[in-house]
């Protein structure tokens, strides 16, 4: 079974060609991408595997078919001047001379803001569109579709859409806002009715290169790296729901990875510092994200030197040397990080391999058994943690005391009715199950009998509480708590709902239903569990 994940695809100009290798090392090592987001270069990328080009056929465009001086309509000369402008002015000693001899280009650039309006390369985008892997097979038994989308200038993100494409994002920056622009921004049928070459073109217009992108609300759009070159939060939503990984490919120059050392004998001059102040403010934002972002894997790819981003004229030979360097690295990332999935043979051995191992979790699960036996007087108690599965269901992954119980790989549907289903679908807090009534009444908690028998009998009740991913519900006060245990917590909701859920944290004891509604520790059990509940938050990616 493959493993599914999100694809995130950075930027680099024309260093794509060490994308596509990663995208083939990923296949090779059984990953299937179920979405694809980019930025800048790595948005294009990302558009030609959401429409169905495998990772060979896209090496294939970028390496063999690709001539990106075509995608300057004939601005190569000023793009050559532009770029010797900033060092030419530095050292000139006649700079108004300088700045004269440049005039022409430096009011060009003053007029329109950009050297070239992108239209070859956004015919080339449409192109590749009407003529991808899934647009055929979709239109190959219906002329009129495929008479359609032959004659069409412009394509919506809805038309990928209907027609089946992996989801596909795609980040730009609103200059003239100061803000990241997501497109699509949701799935709203305005959002989705965006066209899908713009956003694209706006998402790789390097500034001073490309004329900005000007859409009818005002806003100015250039490259989607200036705000977020690595937007690994594009499926967040998705990822809400699915809790699927995110593999974020992050082209880097060697240099990169090697400690930066003083130079007592070079200046660190003006350029230098400009270069390394936007740097810091780009990459120091995704780097944040990365941290406070779970199960996210981040793979740098070191890139030679001697390959400029805006190398238009970037040879074959270069290109192939990108291809392989982002193959190789990858594939290397892939067998050693990822390598317990891999060896992964059933279901709950992939949930352990993308959330943790269980020499990690069991600790905390013994931890709160030992805590309620001794301190809250629940008797022979049981734990464990269930995941949500591809398949709509919850699953045991982590558990403690249950090695010879019949239930050890109990599965029920999302949707039980029951207090799992309780805290995990409804209001997501604590909540009981009383076992007696389960096993009398297993139709109205959508169980078969089967895994009501599973269940072992001496098991009374199950006390369910949610793993949330945030750590500040063992800062709240007993005032606080109450009115989170309250049937009247509308505020206190409020702020749950802000968090995502990972799982469940359940415990099976002995002690009768009753008796524990009955008990004043009732607030005591809850805190034990949800405080161990949280420190679990921290483990589980």
């Amino acid at each position: 079974m493959p493993m599914e994940a999100y694809a995130i695809l950075d930027g680099g100009g024309v260093k794509g060609a060490a994308l596509v290798g990663c995208l083939q090392a990923a296949k090779e090592q059984g990953i299937k991408f179920i979405g694809y987001g980019g930025t800048s270069a790595g948005s294009i990328v990302a558009l030609l595997a959401s429409v169905g080009y495998s990772p060979q056929q896209i090496k294939e465009i970028m390496i063999e078919e690709i001539n990106f001086n075509d995608f300057l309509d004939g601005t190569d000369n000023d793009l050559n001047r532009l770029k010797k402008i900033p060092q030419g002015f530095i050292t000139s000693f006649f700079k108004t001379l300088f700045l004269l001899q440049n005039k022409d280009l430096i009011d060009k650039l003053n007029k329109k803001l950009g050297l070239c309006n992108a239209k070859t390369l956004t015919d080339f985008v449409l192109e590749k569109i009407k003529n991808s892997p899934i647009f055929q097979e979709k239109t190959s038994n219906n002329s009129e579709l495929r008479q359609k989308i032959q004659n069409a200038t412009d394509i919506t993100f809805q038309e990928l859409k209907d027609l089946g494409c992996s989801p596909l994002k795609v980040i730009a920056s609103d200059i003239k806002n100061h803000k990241a622009v997501i497109y699509p921004g949701d799935e709203e049928k305005e959002a989705l009715n965006y066209s899908v070459i713009k956003a694209v073109r706006a998402s790789m217009c390097f500034p001073f290169v490309f004329i900005p992108v000007r859409p009818e609300n005002g806003s100015v759009l250039v490259d989607g790296g200036l705000s977020s070159n690595l937007p690994i939060f594009l499926f967040q939503k998705e990822r809400s729901i699915n809790h699927k990984p995110v593999i974020a490919f992050d082209l880097c120059d060697e240099e990169d990875n090697i400690p930066a050392q003083t130079n007592n004998t070079q200046e660190y001059q003006l350029g230098e510092l400009l270069g390394d102040m936007l740097a810091t403010a780009l990459e120091s934002s995704d780097a944040l994200l990365r941290q406070v972002i779970d199960n996210i894997y981040h793979v740098r790819i070191p890139l030679p030197k001697d390959i400029n981003t805006l190398d238009f004229s970037i040879d074959k030979e270069k290109r192939k040397r990108l291809f392989d360097r982002g193959h190789s690295v990858t594939s290397s990332f892939i067998g050693t990080n990822l390598l317990a999935w891999k060896r992964a043979n059933n279901t709950v051995e992939r949930l352990q391999a993308l959330y943790a191992p269980p020499r990690l979790v069991q600790p905390i699960l013994k931890t709160v058994v030992r805590e309620l036996e001794e301190s809250q007087t629940l008797s022979d108690c049981r734990s464990y943690i269930m995941l949500p599965t591809d398949e709509g269901k919850l699953a045991t992954v982590y558990q403690y005391r249950m090695d010879d119980d019949p239930d050890i790989d109990w599965e029920i549907e999302k949707n039980n009715g029951g207090a799992w289903s309780e805290t995990w679908n409804f209001n997501r807090k604590p909540a009981l199950q009383n076992l007696e009534v389960l096993r009398e009444n297993i139709f109205k908690y959508n169980i078969t009998k089967a895994q009501a028998n599973k269940i072992p009998k001496d098991k009374k009740t199950t006390v369910v509480v949610p793993i949330f991913n945030w750590k500040i519900i063992t800062e709240l006060t007993d005032k606080q708590y109450k009115k989170f245990l309250n049937s009247d917590f509308q505020n206190f909701q409020d702020i749950i709902d802000k968090y995502d859920l990972i799982g469940i944290l359940c415990i099976d004891t002995t002690t009768p239903t009753q008796d524990i509604l009955n008990s004043s520790n009732l607030l005591n059990v809850y805190r034990s569990i949800m405080v161990e509940a949280s420190i679990l938050s921290g483990i589980l990616r």
